[in-house]
């Protein structure tokens, strides 16, 4: 076989592996969150039952040491089976009314390093002329409730306080169980680069080799921040000064001092002035009135005013037809009435 046809049959048989380990099962989660270092033999670690005297799991490790008691006289609560397979990434809130904000943001500050944490980031300002804070501090998760009943004994009184909290301890396995099948997967494919035959044979796996173990460390990555965001929680303490009630002054009530009468004086010239002023707005009301009925009414009216003068003419006409049609003619002889006897 030449160089060509063996470089080929690698990169066939490389595949073939890679889609055999995507294939195979997830080998089941242990009882007890294994740690994600890899070991000499990744292939047989999942199959691998916990011996009852190993130390705890890593897991519990990175939370708290198992069984250790707080300064609460409690038991560790991560030393219990449910603990012990459970990872918890908790956060919390708290705004606390103190009377001194210095010394209570001191306080605060103590309680997380009794605790076992540390300060992550803290401010201080000015408003008003009073003093405020704010810290937020990472805690173990084991010692996360502890520390904020401790918080709350800091405040005249709690104005709010949330809390809340995200399981990954299935996101944690997965990854776990993808790391070991990658590392297998690495481990098939360095026996492979022992059997290269020539360089580019051996170049071609190395770059599958590469990319698998770049998979790897991006998976270990994800399970180191998981361990660590679940082994310590944070809490942010926002400090708000005790304002004093202002308590109203009573101010003395004087007697009232009656006004002064002011002399009523004629003035002329203000009466003139009003007068004026009432004949101007006059003067204007009867100028917005004229132009109103000639811009208005004016065009309705004339024809209206037209044909009424026309009527009254033409009845006007008639009534005098009528009359000298009753009058007598003045070229008819009127003849001298008989005389009555009576009258005789």
């Amino acid at each position: 076989m030449n160089a060509r046809t063996q470089i080929v049959i690698a990169s066939l048989l490389i595949v073939l592996v890679l889609f055999v380990s995507a294939c195979s099962p997830a080998a089941p989660a242990p009882a007890k969150v294994m740690s994600g270092a890899s070991s000499g033999a990744p292939a047989a670690a999942p199959t691998m039952a916990p011996a009852p005297t190993k130390a705890p799991a890593p897991t519990q490790a990175a939370l708290a040491k198992p069984g250790a008691v707080s300064q609460s006289g409690v038991s560790d609560v991560s030393a219990s089976p449910y603990r012990a397979n459970q990872m918890i990434i908790k956060n919390g809130e708290m705004n606390l009314l103190v009377a001194d904000v210095d010394a209570a943001l001191d306080r605060a500050t103590s309680i997380a390093v009794e605790l076992g944490g540390y300060l992550l980031n803290g401010k201080s300002w000015m408003q008003d002329g009073w003093k405020y804070s704010s810290l937020t501090v990472g805690v173990p998760v084991d010692q996360f409730e502890t520390a904020q009943r401790r918080m709350r004994a800091l405040a005249v009184q709690v104005l709010n306080d949330t809390a809340s909290g995200q399981d990954v301890s299935t996101e944690f396995v997965d990854v776990q169980s993808r790391v070991t099948n990658l590392e297998a997967t690495a481990a098939r494919i360095r026996e492979f680069l022992k059997q290269a035959k020539d360089v580019n044979e051996a170049l071609t796996v190395n770059a599958k080799l590469a990319e698998v173990e770049a998979e790897i460390e991006q998976a270990k990555g994800r399970m180191n921040y998981l361990r660590d965001r679940a082994a310590y929680s944070t809490l942010t303490v926002n400090l708000e000064p005790q304002r004093p009630t202002p308590t109203p002054t009573p101010t003395p009530t004087a007697t009232p001092i009656p006004p002064t009468p002011t002399p009523n004086v004629w003035r002329p010239d203000r009466t003139l002035n009003a007068a004026s002023e009432v004949l101007t707005g006059l003067l204007r009301v009867i100028g917005d009135v004229v132009i109103w009925f000639c811009v208005v009414i004016a065009p309705f009216a004339l024809p209206v005013v037209i044909i009424w003068t026309l009527w009254r003419r033409a009845q006007r006409a008639q009534r005098e037809k009528v009359k000298r049609a009753a009058l007598p003619d003045e070229s008819t002889p009127v003849l001298p009435e008989e005389s009555t006897p009576a009258a005789q």
